[in-house]
């Protein structure tokens, strides 16, 4: 039976899927990164017309100057495509600097024509279209919105995860930390701290955890790459859901290309994003966890001894009976469970690595994950590099 063509633009756009454009063969900008981006680009280019909007037209002359406005980007769009050699209304299939420029001049051009304080406002506008176009190439060169996505829905997955580890480990984290949540020193510390530096606060905790992870990644990465055989790489290119027909597999070991600093980059960020998910989601649990225990436990009474509250100016977010007492809910009470969730997550990410449990319950299937990654993308590298072979 003759072997089915392996669909290279289908499996292209299941890397994009998954959060792993950069393994797309000769992956460049103007070809798979810009056009990607022609909806977003088309988008900010039309609402450049607002630009037109201020005090110095009011009433029907200013709904006349944003239909100028709009007209006056369509032809620029029109003129481009004409100088392009494209059909007047085709979206672009290919960027360039023509239409890179209209994107960057589009708004700035409006606020020259119509705006009262053009002087100022049109290198304003932009410097935030390049902010725009240079935040939106980052974004969608690696795949984040997608990536994202994807780490959203392994949340779903690593519910049962976290269910089973709190209950084999809650125990022991409530042994130490619920003499840090039952703590007038902490509570004292939560109150005297403003948004902004307890925001600080978290960040310097958590910053450990996320350089921990980010500098261990590479190397799974490049541990992960290796396969044995050909039929082990179309086992698990088959238990996935990317377009890879079944085939005869070859003898011998696959030859792998190794991976580009893109490419590792690219993996990097994806292990990055999926334990950052699950770090997140174990702090959220953790967290809410405390907050209704100290819904029960700390009362107003004792959040007045413990802070320098007094009676005349205490003021909870929240007040409303229970079971004949008074539930207060305050700051301090999220301001101290924040704490505790972040020293449990900043322990997760550590015991990832440390613990065979948390390996086994959380890192298993990430790893498999981007097994099979590699695997789709060493069948979909093999005609590629046979052909340049040749």
């Amino acid at each position: 039976m003759e072997e089915e063509e392996l669909n290279l633009d289908a499996v292209e756009r299941w890397f994009v899927h998954r959060g792993v454009p950069q393994a797309i063969f000769h992956y460049n900008a103007s070809e798979d990164v810009l056009t990607r981006m022609v909806p977003f680009l088309v988008l900010t280019f039309l609402l450049g017309g607002l630009a037109g909007f201020g005090d110095r037209f009011s009433g029907w002359k200013q709904f006349l100057v944003a239909l100028g406005a709009f007209a006056i980007l369509t032809g620029v769009a029109l003129g481009v495509n004409r100088l392009r050699g494209r059909r007047l209304l085709a979206l672009p299939d290919d960027i360039g600097i023509i239409e890179i420029g209209a994107f960057l001049l589009g708004a700035p051009l409006i606020a020259l024509i119509f705006a009262e304080n053009a002087g100022r406002l049109w290198w304003q506008l932009l410097l935030f279209n390049a902010f725009l176009l240079a935040a939106g190439y980052v974004l969608t060169t690696y795949g984040i919105v997608p990536m994202f996505r994807w780490g959203l829905r392994e949340v779903v997955v690593q519910l049962r995860g976290i269910v089973v580890l709190l209950a084999r480990s809650l125990p022991l984290l409530l042994l130490f930390a619920t003499f840090l949540f039952l703590n007038a020193e902490m509570w004292q510390v939560a109150h005297d701290l403003t948004p902004a530096f307890y925001a600080l606060t978290i960040a310097l905790v958590l910053t450990p955890a996320l350089l921990f992870i980010v500098l261990r990644s590479p190397t799974e990465v490049a541990n992960l790459h290796r396969f044995s055989s050909w039929q082990e790489v179309d086992e698990i290119c088959a238990a996935t859901d990317a377009p890879i027909p079944p085939r005869a597999c070859p003898a011998g070991g696959p030859e792998l290309v190794p991976l580009d600093p893109g490419e590792v980059r690219n993996f990097t960020l994806l292990m990055t994003i999926a334990q950052v998910v699950q770090m997140l989601l174990v702090a959220a649990v953790i967290g809410g966890f405390f907050v209704g225990f100290g819904l029960l436990t700390v009362r107003e009474e004792t959040i007045l001894q413990w802070t320098e509250f007094t009676g005349s100016d205490f003021d909870p977010l929240a007040e409303f009976p229970l079971f004949g007492s008074d539930i207060v809910v305050t700051w301090e009470l999220f301001a101290v469970s924040g704490f505790i969730a972040a020293i449990s997550a900043l322990q997760f990410a550590v015991s990832q690595i440390s613990d065979e449990l948390y390996r086994e319950q959380f890192y298993a299937s990430l790893e498999m994950e981007i097994r099979q990654v590699l695997a789709v993308r060493a069948r979909y590298l093999e005609p590629l590099i046979a052909s340049v072979h040749e």
